[in-house]
Parts: C-alpha cells; structure tokens; sequence
C-alpha cells in the first residue's frame, strides 16, 4: 500500500504527541494550585459548591451562584503550603471565586452553575500522599492518593 506524502503528514497530526506528561495534565486539568504564604485578604464573592471530585492529582469542583452570565466568572485555588505529617496527611486550601461585577453592578436572580479544575501536582508530591484535602469554608474534604 502506498502512502501520499500529505496522508503521512496528516497521519502524524492525529497520532498522540511524545510531550511531557505533566503538561498534559495541565492541560486536561486546569490551571495549578497557588501555593502563598501570606492571608488572602480579598472576600470571594458568593458561591455554593454544589460538587467536588479528585481524579489522580487533579479537582474538578462544580459551583452556583446567581448571575445573568458566567462569561466574567473566574475561580482560583489558594493554599498556605502547609501538610500535616500524619498518614493519610493533612491539607487545606481555599476556593476564591470572582463573578466578575462590582458591588454596584445589576446582576439576576437566576442561578448557574459553573464547572473549574486545578492541578494539584505541583503541591501534592508524592511524599506527602495520600492526603485529605479540606475545601476551606466549604465543609468539604476529599482524599487524594
């Protein structure tokens, strides 16, 4: 069978890449984990998390709040850095979301929901696994392994 040099072109197009498997996951996964030392003094605008899951060393978290549009909304995941030594370990970190208005803005009564996912590699090492991870203000921990 005889290949046309565009038909190998576009074959190797399709096939997967070699990359690095952590920029996969970064990909697939959303933005990482801030890792700060100091307080987060700005107050997050209101959210219910209505779902949160760990897949490997990534959080998928599901959130509603009242808006006309989740086009400006915006989330990020903040932690101190801090594990507790104990096995399973011990972690917390913090859900800020931003609906994109200021206080004065017009906003509906309608609730939407919104779907984020972080990468927690590159605070999660394999050390410090498994550990249970508090969601911070939400009443929500999980397990990552």
């Amino acid at each position: 069978m005889k290949f046309l040099p565009s038909t190998l072109c576009l074959l190797a197009l399709l096939l997967p890449s070699c990359g690095d498997d952590d920029d996969d996951i970064r990909r697939s996964c959303g933005p990482a984990i801030t890792i700060s030392d100091g307080l987060i003094s700005e107050e997050s605008d209101p959210f219910q998390l209505v779902d949160a899951q760990i897949d490997g060393l990534c959080l998928e978290v599901i959130i509603a709040a009242t808006s006309c549009s989740t086009a400006n909304w915006s989330m990020d995941l903040f932690t101190f850095g801090q594990v507790a030594g104990r096995l399973p370990t011990q972690t917390s970190a913090r859900l800020f979301f931003d609906d994109g208005l200021d206080e004065t803005d017009f906003t509906c009564q309608v609730i939407l929901t919104e779907t984020y996912a972080f990468d927690l590699s590159p605070y999660l090492t394999p050390e410090v696994l498994p550990t249970q991870l508090t969601l911070t203000g939400t009443g929500t921990t999980l397990l990552v392994k």
